[in-house]
């Protein structure tokens, strides 16, 4: 039974929009796989309606993926369903690992996995299957969930496998999740996130503070320079915690502004913000536990 993981962006959310690199992997706490439910079984999201989204644009003439969705339709109908635990609204993938799943299951002739050359491609493929859930796609999320693998986002669409150096166990530095309970939309944000822009002050800021942190950590963490990287996300979650408050849910401003100033842990926003999971970066996860008193601390020990 295969599965496809949730996804994780790790540094480059807003920033990558202006100019700098993203960058993402998959997230394994969390994942979906195909099933077929019993006759009597009640499926909870049926499929239906994406199939014939799906034939419909192929009889247009519009699909970008050459599908066997007869195949699919028939397997619908039977009674396959995605059993998945990703959180709906967080910004973890969950629509990215559908697509992902239905694109490794029923395309014909798919992009492999190890074809760098074709990722801009496979991308659009991607996207034009999850614009069924989202109006529009990037494609980000669901190549990240296809292919399985850290991934560089470039600001020109295009994406590479990166290969972050493994971390030493007597280093210090985790990452954590921070889950707040509250599902959003990214669209309204990230529209936000553009008026911002249009102000002089702010879009200096963001490009001679925010996108450097960015390029900084990415550059650090690549490398393993885990001690380094203490300094890149705190430039990072100054500035959020700054320019970005209307993204921060209110019951976690308090927390994120003690690890500021304790100096601790860093919070930051994982994707879009607005709710959903922040990312946190510690030296020692029980520090951080003690002085969060609102949502669930997720630790993610393998990144």
């Amino acid at each position: 039974m295969e599965k496809y993981y949730a996804k994780l962006l790790l540094f480059g959310e807003y920033t990558i929009i202006k100019g700098s690199h993203a960058l993402a992997m998959q997230l394994k706490q969390f994942s979906g796989h195909w099933e077929f439910a019993a006759d009597d079984e009640p499926i909870r999201y049926n499929l239906e309606e994406f199939v014939q989204y799906l034939i419909r644009l192929n009889g247009r003439g519009e699909l970008l993926t050459d599908m066997d969705l007869r195949r699919f339709e028939r397997d619908v109908n039977k009674g396959l369903f995605f059993e998945s635990d990703i959180p709906v609204g967080y910004g973890a993938g969950s629509s990215g690992a559908l697509c992902a799943a239905v694109y490794s299951r029923y395309a014909i002739n798919p992009v492999l996995k190890p074809d760098e050359a074709h990722y801009v491609r496979l991308k659009q493929q991607l996207a034009q299957l999850e614009g069924y859930f989202h109006g529009a796609s990037s494609g980000a999320d669901p190549l990240i969930c296809y292919l399985g693998h850290a991934l560089l986002l470039l600001p020109d669409g295009q994406a590479r496998l990166a290969y972050p150096q493994k971390k030493n166990k007597e280093e210090p530095g985790i990452f954590f999740l921070l889950d707040t309970g509250i599902s959003r939309k990214t669209s309204p944000l990230v529209e936000r996130f553009l008026q911002k822009c249009e102000n002089g002050v702010f879009a200096g800021a963001l490009k001679s503070e925010l996108v450097p942190a960015t390029e900084q950590a990415i550059q650090d963490y690549l490398s393993g320079q885990r001690e380094s990287l203490f300094s890149a996300v705190r430039r990072i979650s100054f500035f959020q915690y700054r320019h970005f408050q209307e993204m921060i849910p209110v019951p976690f401003r308090a927390a994120w502004e003690e690890g500021l100033s304790s100096q601790s842990f860093y919070l930051k926003l994982c994707g879009a913000g607005g709710g959903g999971f922040l990312l946190g970066y510690c030296r020692e996860l029980r520090e951080a536990e003690e002085c969060i008193k609102e949502g669930r601390v997720i630790p993610l020990e393998r990144i």
